[in-house]
């Protein structure tokens, strides 16, 4: 079985809802889609009080206007689920949608509260590739 890990660092982005890229599944001819197999994010601070933010993952079409083709995990963070300073959180995938076809995108959809920001945030991501 090919692995491939993807690690994405969270700057901040400046201001809430953004929609970042993490992965595109490559070509057919370069192997093909990927499964994500598992997925965790960690924070290099402690959120509270109201001032938090949160991470969802998305799979995008290869389309030219690129469309959600479904939500691949659970929503990490938020007012009631904080971050704590260097714990990972794990996303809770759904197995319906976590194939990439080949030119679908891995999408990373970034919400916050109260004008948080990511401190040294990490994503990780586990792929098989291959078809």
């Amino acid at each position: 079985m090919d692995l491939l890990t993807v690690s994405l660092n969270l700057v901040d982005p400046g201001s809430d809802d953004h929609q970042l890229h993490i992965f595109r599944a490559p070509t057919n001819a370069h192997g093909g889609g990927v499964r994500l197999l598992e997925a965790f994010a960690t924070n290099g601070a402690a959120t509270a009080a109201g001032t938090t933010f949160t991470l969802c993952m998305h799979k995008y079409s290869n389309a030219g206007t690129p469309a959600v083709n479904g939500t691949i995990s659970d929503v990490l963070g938020g007012t009631a689920d904080y971050w704590a300073d260097q714990v990972p959180k794990e996303f809770t995938l759904t197995a319906a949608y976590t194939f990439l076809d080949a030119g679908e995108s891995l999408i990373l959809d970034y919400q916050e509260t109260a004008a948080s920001a990511p401190t040294d945030c990490t994503v990780t991501c586990l792929f098989q590739v291959g078809n």
